[in-house]
């Protein structure tokens, strides 16, 4: 019987996806023409944004609208409507970073949202070095271009999503198998009941500030023959034995 494939990382999705908004990037430079630089930012369920840039010029005007946290970019994202700034410098909606993008290069700017729905979970943002860079013929295009992301882009973050989801699991799944391993362990060395190995396990995880799956991996490297062996001595509850400093960990 064919076994099924092995879940994709979550960290290996991601790279795909910057490699595919990076690649929409450059493609849609090439669409609109005279442009300075195209970016798109995808924004997936937590709030972690997919960047991709077509120009050094993209990069850097994105880096420094993620860095004040406010611009086109996010206002279109969070309003779900394009924007169209003839001329960055004199725009005072954002603060000082019309004045910083106009520095730049970026003289002037359209952002226009990728909508899965009536939900926007894209921003395409090209820029011009000059003012009134963007005629009816690029913005047109922009907008098909964003509707045509649309299709893509959504699958493209619930794949990151779905990815990140099973990365989550199975740390959970493996976590919880050194715990119960862990906990064997703990009751066979002191003769103590389940609930007991792990009252043990939470208390000796609390005082050296580990989680408690970090200090289940002590327990098993404490047996002999088993890789990495820090043991950590503890002092066993007095359901182990009063008083006594026990080396259950070791």
């Amino acid at each position: 019987m064919t076994q099924p494939p092995d879940p994709v990382p979550a960290a290996d999705v991601r790279t795909l996806l910057a490699e595919y908004v990076t690649s929409s990037a450059v493609s849609i430079h090439a669409r609109l023409g005279d442009v300075a630089g195209v970016a798109v930012s995808g924004v997936d369920h937590t709030g972690r944004r997919a960047i991709g840039t077509s120009t050094a010029l993209a990069a850097t005007i994105d880096r420094i609208q993620a860095s004040i946290g406010v611009g086109p970019t996010f206002t279109a994202l969070e309003e779900g409507r394009t924007l169209h700034v003839p001329d960055l410098a004199a725009e005072r909606r954002w603060g000082g970073y019309g004045v910083v993008a106009a520095e730049h290069g970026a003289a002037s700017c359209i952002a226009v949202p990728v909508l899965a729905g009536q939900r926007p979970v894209a921003v395409l943002e090209a820029y011009a070095s000059r003012t009134g860079g963007f005629g009816d013929v690029q913005r047109a295009t922009a907008a098909l271009v964003a509707r045509e992301l649309a299709r893509a882009v959504p699958i493209a973050m619930d794949l990151a999503r779905h990815a990140a989801v099973l990365d989550d699991m199975t740390a959970l799944m493996v976590n919880r198998r050194v715990i119960d391993l862990a906990l064997g362990i703990l009751m066979e060395r002191a003769q103590v009941t389940a609930a007991t190995a792990f009252a043990l396990l939470r208390t000796q995880s609390q005082r050296h500030n580990v989680k408690v799956h970090e200090m289940a991996r002590h327990v098993i490297a404490s047996i002999p023959g088993a890789a990495g062996d820090d043991a950590i001595p503890v002092v066993a509850p007095e359901s182990v034995g009063p008083g006594a400093e026990r080396h259950l960990f070791e």
